[in-house]
């Protein structure tokens, strides 16, 4: 399955990945542009997952094996469409959310020109908008597990219901046996 799709600035998404399939996503890229992305995968067996990041020119730029998290960045150095893909290791279902973020190269030129105060508010700007993107990663993988704890408990209470219904069934079908044997006879003195 491949998605396409255009940035040009923030872009948060969470989507849910088939075990053992593969998701990737087209990037418009421009050159000299700063690319970063942020993943989190949540699930059963959540590190059983690939990420790669390919450039136009399909080279393999940056790869991630058995890691439920991550933080990369890169400068893009040609035009085109990127892509970045998620490979599920396993036949488990997860949930991936994610973040892109673009720094265009006029906003690297006036980054290098910023006085230190500036700097500084960037990396408070930067650190914030982490807290919320982690915030945001948590919020949908309570609501996943949620979900999860919710089916699980269905299953556990229909289990149980059969389990009980089974011996249920069995007593009563021992207690009509041995009465059915007993039935007749007589257990009392022999005169």
């Amino acid at each position: 399955m491949f998605v396409l799709l255009l940035f040009s600035t923030i872009q948060a998404l969470s989507t849910g990945l088939d075990g053992g399939k593969e998701l990737c996503m087209g990037v418009q890229g421009k050159r000299t542009a700063l690319f970063q992305i942020s993943f989190v995968v949540s699930g059963f067996q959540e590190d059983n997952i690939e990420m790669k990041f390919y450039s136009p020119r399909k080279t393999l730029l940056k790869s991630s094996i058995k890691q439920k998290e991550g933080n990369y960045k890169e400068i893009m150095t040609d035009d085109g469409q990127y892509e970045v893909c998620f490979k599920s290791l396993d036949k488990y279902y997860k949930l991936i959310s994610f973040n892109f973020d673009f720094v265009e190269e006029n906003d690297l030129a006036l980054a290098e020109t910023m006085d230190q105060m500036a700097e500084d508010m960037k990396q408070a700007y930067r650190s914030l908008k982490t807290i919320q993107n982690n915030q945001h990663y948590q919020n949908d993988r309570e609501n996943e597990h949620q979900r999860m704890l919710e089916s699980t408990e269905k299953k556990l209470w229909w289990c149980s219901a059969g389990k009980m219904g089974a011996l249920i069934v069995i007593c009563i079908s021992q207690i009509y046996m041995l009465t059915g044997y007993f039935k007749g006879k007589s257990f009392g003195p022999n005169v």
